[in-house]
């Protein structure tokens, strides 16, 4: 496993460093205007580069990774068109493992250089990943701390999970921390939340980073407890789940759709349904790309001496750790 996460993080770092590459040599700025074409040319261009460099930094690995899930493929629906997405097997031999990966999280920060963007791959066991399916591109969560592991789910109601969150830390309402995406689709959870009296946390894009915080030990990273309510991105929610399984953190999702006979077809899944595997085969590599001062606190890709500086942050078995390495 010590092969298999030295090249995941190579892969990660590489693309991030490509990425930011990208950024700086083309001037994007947050003050940039972009109309709607100009964005999604943004988008591909970025998502190229990140395909790109993933893709080399992971051709000659020693063992099997094959690619069961990739971010690019949902904006089909949102574009009319696929954004470039790495699939495929890499390398040879064993161990076999399987891989879900974003090459760019947070595209939208990456295109205005603006805080937010990482690389990300999850791994897990060969056959222990669930895939991503063909008619759904949106996943409901429900993450929180271990201290919440079995307390909380998508079958209760959200003021039965928050009355669980409460009674568990001795807190009141509004020492709750709540990230959900601020979306139409999600109005029942804002509104529970809103009437419980927590502090909600509505985010325009991007609930993978705080939903590996919010897997977290409160006590190890003194941020306050922070819980993922609502749906987002299928492929960050199973990343998210690998990262939930390592850590034994609190977690249940659920397929979703806008089409109602869609669906009813998918139930709630534990973390077991969505990540079979093994444990010990856990891992996700999150290097960034740009600036993360919300959540995490990844310093982006910065260039001293001819060499490029990459902070990556790690979750496996061993828990998670955070390590700045530089590339020449």
């Amino acid at each position: 496993m010590d092969l298999v996460k030295k090249s995941i993080i190579r892969a990660t770092e590489l693309t991030a460093i490509s990425v930011s590459k990208l950024i700086n040599e083309n001037g994007f700025t947050p003050t940039d205007l972009l109309d709607e074409e100009e964005s999604i040319k943004r988008e591909r261009l970025i998502d190229q580069s990140g395909v790109d460099a993933m893709s080399t930094a992971l051709t000659d690995i020693p063992f099997t990774l094959e690619i069961v899930g990739s971010e690019g493929r949902k904006h089909v629906h949102q574009y009319g068109e696929a954004l470039p997405s790495l699939m495929g097997t890499f390398g040879s031999g064993d161990p076999h493992i399987d891989m879900v990966n974003d090459v760019v999280e947070g595209s939208k920060a990456a295109k205005l250089n603006t805080p937010g963007a990482v690389s990300v791959v999850a791994t897990a066991s060969h056959k222990g990943i669930m895939a991503t399916p063909d008619d759904i591109d949106y996943m409901i969560k429900l993450f929180g701390p271990p201290q919440l592991k079995g307390k909380i789910s998508l079958k209760k109601s959200v003021e039965e999970n928050l009355a669980e969150v409460v009674d568990t830390f001795k807190i009141e309402p509004a020492k709750i921390n709540v990230v959900i995406m601020d979306r139409e689709r999600n109005a029942h959870f804002i509104n529970a939340c809103k009437k419980f009296g927590v502090n909600l946390i509505l985010i325009k894009a991007g609930d993978f980073l705080p939903s590996i915080l919010s897997f977290i030990d409160p006590n190890e990273h003194r941020k306050g407890i922070h819980l993922v309510m609502g749906s987002g991105g299928f492929e960050e929610g199973v990343m998210a789940v690998v990262a939930a399984k390592a850590l034994g953190a609190a977690c249940e999702v659920q397929g979703w759709s806008p089409e109602k006979e869609t669906q009813a077809k998918y139930g709630v899944w534990s973390v077991d349904d969505v990540v079979s595997g093994k444990m010990e085969d856990c891992l996700v590599s999150i290097s960034a790309i740009t600036d993360d001062n919300k959540w995490l606190n990844l310093k982006g890709v910065s260039l001293k001496d001819g060499g490029h500086t990459v902070t990556t942050l790690t979750v496996d078995q061993s828990g998670v750790k955070i390590e700045k390495r530089i590339h020449r």
